[in-house]
């Protein structure tokens, strides 16, 4: 007889922690009788893991009247399934999951799933950066095993109280990515609007660590200097055409015909093959899902000095050590004259990538669960 699995998540709309959560769950799935719950919204990962078969529960929109509500459901869930067990993704997720786990299930093995380093008061809400200090203490009292995605996201929370009966670092890696370089992809989108044009590409959601506006400010002094014509695309959650402070944002620079807005983009492999160059700002990144995904795709790929992906290796990935926007320019513009990812050569680097593995995550589970 199978056993019971629930994985808590914050939201599945998108994401790195739902991507990873969409690999884990399809390998649970085959094991386990599984639920996966978010405590808020739904989306484009709740849309996948729905077309895979897996039982999916949004619990409602969390707002401060509909809190209560949402966790008196999640207790109605974990105490109607009685699960073996429990996985959770992000803070929230990791709190009230553990709680409900310790008094609706006490026997269910519970692992926490830490994504990201640890963040300031100015990089993310209050909210955020009181519930991961609260949430140290509980460390070594709710779950069985804390799972970190780097050694830096590790001794980061063990400095503000993490620690648990067991601790593992498990990260993300470029041969568990499914797409690679499409070249029939990159010439589709490529007709629609952006012709032979250089394409610099950002990838995040709209929230103040991704820094954004750094991607903006060198653009429009790459625009400024450049010899050939160039574009500069913008993708993530909240990052289309509805958002007025990103639109105001690139107007106030003046280079505003050489932005394109694409929002979330769904096809992740047409994303990647359509750019020359991804540009990474972030100030801080856990185990940065774009950049090996612009790894397995033969991108080229620019590190503005972000905390968390030094430790990143490949030819393809240039990292910027001083957080001097005079450097970021530079090193775009170095790309943007040398031109080296001509479809022809992003194929053939891309076919030397490696076979598609298991997620990390999935390879560790496996292994925990036998």
């Amino acid at each position: 007889m199978k056993k019971s699995a629930i994985i808590v998540i914050n939201a599945l709309h998108s994401g790195g922690a739902e991507k990873t959560s969409i690999e884990l769950a399809k390998s649970l799935a085959q094991t386990h009788i599984l639920q996966v719950v978010s405590l808020t919204i739904g989306g484009p990962a709740e849309q996948e893991l729905r077309a895979l078969g897996i039982r999916v529960l949004i619990l409602g929109e969390f707002t401060r009247f509909s809190r209560l509500e949402i966790l008196l459901r999640l207790a109605r869930v974990i105490r109607a399934a009685k699960p073996d067990l429990i996985i959770t993704f992000l803070y929230v997720s990791d709190l009230v999951g553990g709680l409900f786990a310790k008094v609706f299930a006490p026997r269910a093995k519970v692992y926490w799933n830490i994504r990201n380093n640890v963040l300031r008061w100015s990089q993310t809400s209050a909210f955020s950066f009181l519930i991961a200090r609260v949430n140290g203490p509980f460390s070594r009292v709710l779950p069985d095993k804390v799972i970190y995605c780097s050694e830096l996201a590790y001794e980061q929370h063990r400095k503000i109280g993490y620690g648990s009966k067991g601790t593992a670092v498990v990260a993300n890696s470029s041969n568990s990515v499914t797409f690679q370089f499409s070249a029939g992809k990159r010439a589709m989108h490529r007709s629609l609007a952006l012709c032979d044009d250089f394409v610099f590409l950002f990838v995040g959601r709209f929230d103040p660590v991704k820094r954004v506006d750094i991607y903006i400010e060198a653009a429009e002094m790459v625009a400024r200097q450049a010899h050939a014509p160039v574009r500069f695309a913008i993708a993530g959650r909240g990052m289309d055409s509805s958002n007025e402070w990103l639109r105001r944002k690139i107007d106030e620079n003046g280079a505003s015909a050489r932005f394109e807005l694409l929002g979330h983009m769904t096809d992740q492999q047409a994303l990647y093959s359509l750019a020359d160059c991804l540009v990474v700002t972030s100030e801080s990144e856990g185990s940065p899902n774009i950049v090996f995904e612009a790894i397995a795709t033969a991108l080229p790929t620019i590190i503005f000095a972000t905390r968390g992906a030094e430790y990143i290796r490949d030819p393809n990935v240039s990292f910027i050590r001083d957080r001097e926007i005079d450097q970021l320019v530079a090193e775009m513009l170095r790309r943007l004259e040398g031109k080296s990812s001509s479809p022809e050569s992003r194929s053939d680097r891309a076919s030397r990538v490696g076979a598609c593995t298991d997620h990390p995550l999935v390879t560790f589970f496996r292994s925990e669960l036998t």
